[in-house]
């Protein structure tokens, strides 16, 4: 009895030995076979083929995930696979390992003999199947049972993310996954174009940012999916090691400048800047170490990097909204999802998130929702600065309208007081033409009131300067007499004193009317300062000079100035000089004869009239 137990055992045990072992599928599924695996974790990296398939059943570890993930830690796992085909016929089956960054993936026969090397440490020749990903190609024939054994070691994430199907599966499926992957960077360059084009456009460094994350994103996504290798470096592999944390901190840092300059964090409250300033630094550690430090703080650093700067973004996003910029809800919104995706990609590689299809493409999910909302945000911007234009130009514009009114009354005003000088400004129309128009009017009309004193009307100093030489540049061409003369009200000081200035602004503008309507209208009369006027008399000799400057004087004190009911006695100093000019430039000195021809009247008892005259005039 005891033997015949015996014998059954020994009958049995192969089938027991095959008892977890993986029936391959005959129709379109897609197998996981994570939970058919068993694991053996080499402490040393050292075990070879031949020890590791020695050891017994009780060393091994049930896998137990779909994803066969155990996180970070650069050791080496054994990983064993049992299949059999129960069907009647041979199928090709492909081992799809949905790591591309694995830096070392051995497949082992029955024989002992290594069937596959392959891995992103590894150069792109050595896999049997030009792919991103690492493909095992598998032929069992019918009701044939085979162990698979798997060595990975990796200095990242070590996720197996292994799938079992056929060649038609895998087939449909790469198509379909190639169309996925073409349109989610089709639109990543879409957006890329999109804003380096309003860049160029605008010239506006928040695009400019955004364009560069958007790019250096979508080459940290060509990395992770195994493109890059394909590609770009087959054979440089340190490289394509250190591209991984390099690109994620490139990223980071070009995010922290978009965020830095759409949310105007220049002018928010400092803490705002020493945050970014902060995390910038820790950008340009972690790419110092990407470039020239171990590879596992670089990595583990992008981590930690990613994990800080996501929530602080979403936070300094959610302040500045609760401060009042509208425009932060999106970006709240698109810091949320790019946050959460991450989150869920990085958990994932450790092991503590199951391994799917979402959160194998959480992240580029996650990331194009969170650019798209950008995008979104930065066209909210725009119409929203633009908004921002049109009010600002309503408002300038009103406040030209007001500016024209006030300068229109201005100059209203100045025409009352000399109504000979330039044509009457027309009153204001019904309705206002083009704003802008009526701002160069007031301007030109302004500039023309420069030209003027403001209390008489009359020219000022200024332009007496400017009208003397041209008067002498006109009498030295045509040969004609030119008279100056210097008109000065006589004890001035007492009538402010004895009346008030209010009363001295009166008979300073009294004294200009009576004077400018004895003046022909070719004559220039100017305010020289405080009560003198200088008047420039075009073809005009000594004698005419003469008798004008009597008729002046003997108008003014025959005619009091009125004020408040009274009536304020006036009278003229006047000196003159007239001559032929001999140089356009003679004009300052011709006022300096016609001064000293008034202090001569002066000190001769005022109220009278003296000339000067040069023999040496030419010499002038």
């Amino acid at each position: 009895m005891t033997a015949t137990l015996h014998l059954l055992m020994l009958l049995l045990l192969p089938a027991l030995t095959w008892a977890k072992s993986l029936p391959l599928p005959a129709d379109h599924t897609q197998m996981l076979p994570g939970p058919y695996m068993f694991v053996w974790k080499d402490p040393n990296g050292q075990a070879d083929f031949k020890q590791v398939s020695t050891l017994p059943d009780s060393a091994w570890q049930a896998v137990g995930r779909r994803d066969a993930s155990f996180g970070y830690g650069g050791n080496a796992y054994w990983l064993r696979l049992d299949v059999h085909n129960p069907h009647d016929r041979s199928l090709d089956w492909i081992l799809v390992i949905g790591n591309p960054l694995l830096d070392q993936l051995d497949a082992y026969g029955l024989d002992g003999e290594r069937i596959y090397r392959a891995g992103d440490q590894r150069p792109f020749a050595w896999r049997w199947l030009e792919h991103r990903q690492l493909l095992l190609p598998l032929r069992v024939e019918p009701g044939e049972q085979q162990r698979i054994w798997l060595r990975m070691q990796t200095a990242g994430s070590a996720n197996l993310s292994a799938s079992l199907m056929t060649h038609v599966t895998f087939n449909h499926q790469e198509q379909l996954n190639l169309l996925l992957q073409g349109l989610f960077f089709g639109a990543l360059i879409a957006m890329l174009i999109y804003n380096l084009s309003i860049f160029c456009i605008t010239r506006d460094r928040n695009y400019l940012w955004y364009s560069l994350f958007v790019a250096s994103f979508s080459l940290y996504q060509f990395i992770q999916l195994g493109f890059a290798q394909q590609w770009l470096w087959p054979n440089a592999l340190a490289w394509q090691q250190l591209s991984f944390p390099f690109m994620s901190a490139l990223a980071t840092l070009f995010g922290i400048h978009f965020t830095y300059g759409v949310l105007e964090l220049d002018k928010a409250p400092k803490a705002y800047r020493w945050t970014t300033q902060a995390l910038k630094a820790c950008c340009w550690l972690v790419l110092g170490m990407a470039l020239f430090g171990p590879y596992t703080p670089a990595l583990f650093g992008s981590f930690a990097l990613l994990i800080a700067c996501a929530p602080v973004a979403f936070i300094i996003t959610l302040l500045r909204w609760r401060e009042g910029y509208t425009a932060a809800r999106l970006f709240a919104l698109g810091w949320f999802v790019l946050i959460t995706a991450s989150l869920a990609s990085i958990f994932t590689g450790t092991g503590l998130l199951p391994y799917s299809l979402l959160t194998l493409h959480a992240q580029q999910m996650g990331g194009l929702i969170e650019m798209t909302v950008f995008s979104i945000a930065l066209a909210a911007r725009i119409r929203q600065a633009q908004q921002a234009k049109r009010q600002a130009q309503a408002k300038l514009i009103e406040q030209e309208r007001r500016l024209g009114l006030e300068q229109a009354k201005r100059l209203e005003l100045q025409q009352q007081i000399s109504e000979n000088l330039e044509q009457r400004v027309q009153e204001r129309t019904a309705t206002l033409q083009d704003t802008l128009q009526q701002l160069s009017q007031a301007n030109q009309r302004l500039a023309e009131l420069n030209r003027h004193d403001g209390l008489t009307g009359l020219l000022n100093r200024q332009t007496l300067s400017e009208e003397l030489t041209r008067a002498c540049f006109r009498a030295m061409r045509s040969q004609q007499p030119l008279a100056v003369l210097m008109l000065d009200l006589d004890h001035f000081k007492q009538v402010n004193d004895r009346h008030g200035h209010l009363a001295g602004d009166a008979c300073l503008r009294h004294a200009a009317q009576r004077i400018r309507q004895r003046l022909r209208s070719s004559d220039w009369l100017a305010r020289f300062g405080g009560e003198e006027f200088v008047a420039l008399l075009d073809s005009t000799d000594m004698t005419g000079a003469l008798d004008l400057a009597e008729q002046l004087r003997e108008d003014l004190a025959s005619n009091p100035c009125p004020y408040q009911q009274q009536s304020i006695p006036l009278s003229l100093s006047i000196g003159l000089h007239a001559g032929t000019p001999s140089t356009p430039a003679c004009g300052e000195h011709w006022l300096d004869l016609a001064d000293r021809a008034l202090y001569r009247a002066k000190a001769g008892g005022r109220n009278r009239v003296a000339c000067y005259e040069e023999q040496a005039l030419d010499n002038a």
